[in-house]
């Protein structure tokens, strides 16, 4: 017989089999994603020649000038070269864009460095106005021939090193207006960069369809990076008003690494500002940038499922990240060297985060399916990034970069938002259950308070009225006034519905006086009560405080010994706080019960100055201080913060 599965554990099995499902889709989808981003338009320059006059082609229109061109290695024509008969044959026709390093960019593969001749021949509708070519990313100088005139030119072309100069802009050069064909030569120079030649997409059209299309650019570009730096200073301004939190500081620092790789990437606008911008320095920043924005990230991920991270690969991940960090001050011309290696590095922490957020998923950590999602975005615009690098960008996928990375930003903040309201909410519930907590306290202290005056009342009452008993048979009013005191104390010894009220200092002295009164027609001149009140009456303090005080000093101090004693009442100003000491000469206390006195538990005498220990706490902050030796007395010290007055004119010593 087959053993029947609890439904709950069906349930169980299920989800994590969904959850494996998930995993495996979104591996598969990035893979498929991935490989159709390398999959490489051949373009529509065939043999060196574009002709759009059936195409369709408007003035409205952008054509990418991608395909391949004509090649010459190691020679810089002139358009006049052209002319002659006796021109040779192209060396290839060169995949553009590329770099001519690449093995796969043509039919052989060409030095690194050196100086070669693109040309192109087009042709276009006889119709469009003001045609353009907007010239990008050419490694690393280069002049622009039309027709035989020089329409632009970016650093210096020369196969001489003396006088190379390479530069890096984006141009927008106006052709000149013929019967709707133009002969393009460009010649380009590469001695001191790693990959040479049209890296980066031409484009063709009007003028003013081109000038649009920079400026559409231009403006989303912009735009992009203000969205990330407004994220990074937000991040940065949680971590100064929270110091720990590292996850804010780790995305902050991203957020400001991606914004920074948006000034020298795509349409490079830190050419807006700084119009000579050095090509050095561009690539200083692009090399910073690439080699922080996905170890940011890791990190970011690791703070996020710390639960989920093997620290055993630390060493790893950091030390390649240090050899990096140092090859930034090496000379620049050392750094594309060790870029295969970063491609490795880079491939291994993608491979750490998936697998941090595959275990993070398995386990059921919150928002790790998010997460996942946009570390895959994430990666995706890495991947972009490089596409772009290595000329393998189609279509429009370059602008994914810029969305790719507002996604995430939008995506991670969603998360911590999230998680902020999430922790404000445990708050609340954490605040509103110590608030109830604090209620269920003051009643179980008023409790106590009951049952203490429940045991000390019947036997104080019970001496109370035989001592009145004697008074009235000898002395009828005094007997009388005896009654009143006793009606008096027994109503203000009842007053704990509201611990926490309080009452003017002259009341409570009245309610001393009063229990005075009774115990003093038992005690006779045995025991003493002496005062010296340096405040005025009108100050407030807590009630029932002082009263159990004497009270007590009575009961288990004076009254025990047998020439009895004095209760001094001390009560005056210091340093804006009102300082009041209950002291006496009685049977005093050793070192180990005074310690004990206010330790939470115990019955007795105990009870009540716990009882009033904790309130002062709860108020101010400040308990009983005890002290005292046996032989010697005890004597009870508060400090209360110094308050209002309602009768200030009430106010004088009284002994």
């Amino acid at each position: 017989m087959f053993k029947e599965v609890p439904n709950g554990k069906n349930d169980e099995q299920r989800r994590f089999i969904w959850r494996i499902a998930f995993i495996v889709i979104f591996v598969a989808g990035m893979t498929l994603a991935v490989s159709l981003m390398f999959i490489r338009d051949c373009g529509q320059v065939k043999n060196g020649i574009l002709d759009l006059t059936d195409s369709g082609f408007e003035a409205d229109d952008i054509i990418r000038l991608d395909g391949f061109w004509e090649f010459y290695w190691d020679s810089l024509y002139m358009p006049s070269d052209f002319a002659d008969e006796n021109m040779r044959l192209p060396d290839s026709y060169m995949k553009v864009p590329a770099s001519w390093s690449d093995g796969w960019a043509a039919d052989q593969t060409y030095p690194e460095k050196g100086v070669a001749t693109y040309r192109m021949v087009l042709k276009y509708p006889r119709e469009l106005k003001d045609p353009a070519v907007s010239m990008k990313i050419v490694s690393a100088s280069y002049r622009l021939f039309a027709d035989g005139q020089l329409v632009a030119e970016v650093g210096t072309v020369s196969d001489d090193l003396a006088k190379y100069q390479g530069d890096c802009r984006h141009v927008l050069a106006v052709l000149p207006e013929n019967d709707g064909e133009t002969e393009l030569v460009l010649q380009v120079a590469n001695l001191s960069y790693v990959r040479g030649g049209i890296r980066e997409s031409a484009e063709f059209g009007s003028r003013e369809a081109l000038e649009n299309s920079r400026n559409g650019k231009m403006t989303a570009q912009l735009i992009f990076i203000g969205f990330i730096f407004g994220f990074g200073i937000f991040n940065l301004i949680v971590f100064s008003l929270d110091r720990k939190a590292f996850r804010s500081l780790v995305f902050g620092l991203l957020c400001f690494t991606v914004a920074i790789r948006g000034t020298v990437w795509g349409v490079i606008p830190i050419q807006l500002v700084f119009l000579d911008f050095p090509v050095k320095a561009g690539l200083f920043i692009n090399y910073l940038t690439l080699y922080n924005q996905t170890f940011l990230m890791l990190v970011f991920v690791m703070f996020m499922f710390n639960r989920d991270f093997n620290m055993k690969i630390r060493p790893f991940l950091l030390l390649p990240m240090l050899f990096f960090e140092l090859l930034l001050f090496a000379p620049s011309g050392i750094r594309p060297s060790f870029n295969s290696l970063y491609y490795i590095y880079l491939l291994f922490m993608m491979s750490v985060m998936f697998g941090i957020l595959t275990k993070a998923i398995i386990r059921k950590r919150e928002y790790a399916i998010l997460f996942m999602v946009v570390v895959g975005i994430f990666n995706l615009t890495i991947i972009l990034d490089f596409m772009v690098y290595l000329g393998l960008s189609a279509g429009t996928a370059t602008d994914l970069f810029l969305y790719g990375n507002v996604i995430v930003a939008f995506a991670v903040s969603y998360i911590q938002a999230k998680q902020k309201s999430e922790f404000q909410k445990y708050l609340k519930l954490y605040y509103d259950k110590s608030v109830e907590m604090d209620r269920l306290k003051e009643k179980i202290q008023a409790t106590e308070m009951a049952f203490l005056q429940a045991q000390i009342k019947p036997h104080f009452l019970y001496n109370a009225l035989d001592a009145i008993a004697n008074a009235c048979e000898k002395d009828g009013k005094k007997g009388s006034e005896l009654i009143l005191d006793l009606a008096v104390y027994l109503r203000g010894s009842f007053e704990f519905n509201n611990m926490d009220k309080t009452q003017t200092l002259e009341k409570e002295i009245e309610f001393i006086d009063t229990y005075f009164n009774i115990e003093k027609e038992r005690f006779g001149e045995k025991i003493r009560l002496v005062k010296e009140i340096e405040v005025p009456l009108g100050v407030h303090v807590p009630i029932l405080v002082l009263q159990p005080i004497v009270e007590n000093a009575v009961r288990h101090g004076i009254s025990k010994k047998i020439s009895g004693g004095t209760v001094w009442i001390t009560i005056r100003e210091a340093d804006s706080r009102i300082l009041i000491e209950i002291c006496d000469d009685g049977m005093g206390i050793d070192e180990e019960k005074r310690e004990s006195l206010l330790d939470d538990g115990g019955a007795d005498q105990r009870v009540g100055l716990i009882n009033i220990h904790h309130r002062l706490l709860k108020l101010y902050g400040r308990g009983l201080e005890i002290t005292g030796r046996p032989g010697g007395g005890t004597c009870v010290r508060i400090a209360l913060p110094k308050g209002g007055s309602k009768n200030d004119t009430d106010s004088g010593s009284r002994r």
